[in-house]
């Protein structure tokens, strides 16, 4: 057999593989909270006699979330609008809905407005419902944010960073299809439980009319982004190995070797590193790499002899930062016996792609060892990562041989460096590096983005004004793990911009460190106006005064206690154009 054709069988077999875990991961999204919000909505569609509407509703959410996430972004620049605004016009549909269930009247006026789908909306006159349950799932499709487990977040990374593929469209309807089985269990389970039920099934208006209600209801609160953070609180409600146990078989080698298929890099995955010393298949090229810093271009042929250690960071990110002073040590002590570290810098906000930032960054954190400027992802996509920090450990052959993701396990990675270096002929026998170990806190509030793209936990009342200037206030009380602001603000896809002096933004958080991203045009005063508990706060970018002076895109250290506490942080912004991106948190 050919390699050629071996390699199509590999292929063949990971979709295969692939798609029925997709559908499976659908299935069990029925026990995930995120299902929660749209629950009522589609029981609404059992409190009828129509007997296809139930169907079509679940065929319109499978279409249209598979459509939306797929091609979203490119539906929102053809058009010149927000996803926020396409979200907004789903939430008024999903009103409209409603109200013709709670007004039977107004059905004829509603299959007048969505004439533009003939054949389909005609519910009265067909008397099968299908058309209006088919408007309703669609609906349903662009509001709807699932629990997105790895193979749904592999197939939107996919989607939005490479040209969109027969492959990944089969994922996500596949992962689709799977959702809208145990849906479709649930509305004629819904029906035949109203039809038992004396009461219920001879009053049909008045239970229609409730359903009309909820339906409502539901619109509002998905317009208020009341959902997500429903979602957020029974999400944390709920015992910590439930939802992990349902994304458990996601992230098994299997799995993870087809999304490695799926992206276009072949079969060879790194998974779970258990091993000091591992087999993982050849080193990438560096080629795409946009710049390079500290060293003239370096390629992977070139560096064949040399242990190599390919760091992927971003300036911004807390934990690649933390990650320094190990790195650097590393080097100090290795570089002499043929060790190489490249620092793979793949930016995540738009301000990290500017090679003066950059270029400040490695001078801030005292970085010697090569850095390759990964502007367009090219390094990234071809490592599979998805992670900052990630590191992989190249043997003198070229393979790599170890590989670490996220913080920690420093041990286990200088003993792998140790060991490649006695097998290329430099036996090592430095004492390992120790540094002050970081303390996680148990339930530490995750990073949280302010931009419309990620954003999560936004708790001012007024909806988002995606793209424009818009004023908002404080609520009565902040969650843990939401944010609000208060003032003038304007919210773009990957920051929230202080629009006028005296605009505020607070934070309710569990932890030891709060950070926040910023950046300005020109030097600008922030100010903490309020933090609680009143402990001593030793943020090395705080004044005596409790100011913070934003001059450089970067991360500022806004809080630092002695322990982990439950607290909340105000800030106000003293002068217009301040643009904050995200809030992570330590310790």
């Amino acid at each position: 057999m050919s390699d050629t054709n071996a390699e199509i069988i590999v292929l063949r077999w990971a979709m295969v593989v692939l798609l029925f875990f997709s559908i499976l991961s659908g299935i069990v999204t029925i026990l995930s909270p995120c299902i929660l919000p749209i629950l009522p909505i589609v029981l609404s569609s059992s409190a009828t006699n129509q007997k296809a509407r139930p169907l079509g509703l679940i065929a319109g959410l499978i279409v249209s979330f598979t459509l939306f996430t797929l091609i979203i972004t490119k539906i929102v620049s053809y058009l010149g609008i927000s996803a926020n605004t396409l979200r907004l016009l789903s939430v008024v549909l999903l009103i409209l809905i409603g109200l013709t269930m709670l007004i039977p009247a107004l059905t004829v006026l509603f299959d007048r407005l969505v004439g533009f789908l003939p054949g389909l909306v005609k519910t009265e006159t067909q008397g099968s419902g299908f058309g209006q349950g088919f408007l309703t799932g669609a609906t349903l499709g662009l509001v709807w944010a699932p629990c997105a487990g790895p193979i749904l977040s592999a197939v939107i990374i996919v989607a939005a960073t490479q040209t969109l593929t027969l492959n990944s469209a089969l994922v996500v309807f596949a992962f689709s299809i799977g959702v809208g089985i145990p849906l479709l269990a649930v509305t004629y389970g819904g029906r035949a439980l109203i039809q038992r039920i004396r009461a219920l099934s001879g009053n049909l208006v008045r239970v229609q009319q409730i359903f009309g209600v909820i339906v409502i209801l539901t619109a509002v609160m998905i317009g208020f982004n009341l959902d997500t953070q429903f979602t957020a609180w029974a999400t944390s409600a709920i015992p910590a190995g439930w939802t992990a146990g349902i994304d458990a078989f996601e992230n098994s080698p299997i799995v993870q070797e087809q999304l490695a298929v799926l992206r276009g890099h072949g079969a060879t995955i790194f998974a779970n590193n258990s091993d000091v010393l591992g087999h993982y298949g050849p080193a990438r090229d560096f080629t795409g790499a946009t710049g390079w810093i500290n060293s003239a271009p370096l390629t992977r042929d070139g560096l064949k002899g040399k242990v190599v250690l390919v760091d992927f960071w971003t300036y911004s990110c807390i934990n690649c930062i933390r990650t320094f002073p190990y790195l650097l040590d590393w080097y100090a002590k290795y570089k002499d016996y043929g060790f190489v570290i490249i620092g793979v810098h793949t930016p995540e906000f738009a301000f990290e792609h500017d090679t003066a930032n950059v270029v400040q960054a490695v001078k801030q954190f005292g970085i010697t060892y090569p850095v390759a400027q990964d502007n367009n992802y090219v390094v990234w996509n071809a490592y599979l990562n998805s992670y900052w920090p990630a590191e992989y450990l190249i043997d003198a052959q070229g393979q790599v041989r170890h590989y670490q993701f996220g913080e920690g396990n420093y041990d286990k990675t200088e003993q792998a460096i140790q060991a490649l270096l006695a097998e290329a002929g430099h036996p090592v026998t430095a004492a390992l590096t120790k540094r002050p170990s970081v303390n996680f806190s148990a339930n530490e509030t995750p990073e949280t983005y302010l931009g419309t793209d990620r954003q999560s936990g936004f708790a001012s009342p007024e909806p988002v004004a995606a793209g424009k200037v818009s004023n908002y206030t404080f609520p009565g009380i902040v969650a843990l793990n939401n944010f609000a602001v208060s003032g003038s603000w304007d919210f773009e896809p990957q920051y929230a911009q202080d629009s006028a002096a005296g605009s505020k933004l607070t934070v309710h958080f569990f932890a030891q460190d709060v950070y926040l991203v910023m950046t300005s045009d020109q030097p600008s005063i922030v100010t903490i106006t309020s933090l609680t508990p009143n402990m001593a706060n030793t943020s090395e970018d705080v004044n005596v005064q409790g100011e913070i002076m934003v001059s450089t895109s970067r991360l500022y250290h806004l809080v630092h206690f002695s322990n982990a506490v439950d607290g909340t942080i105000a800030v106000e912004f003293n002068s217009p154009g301040v643009r904050a991106f995200s809030f992570t948190f330590g310790g």
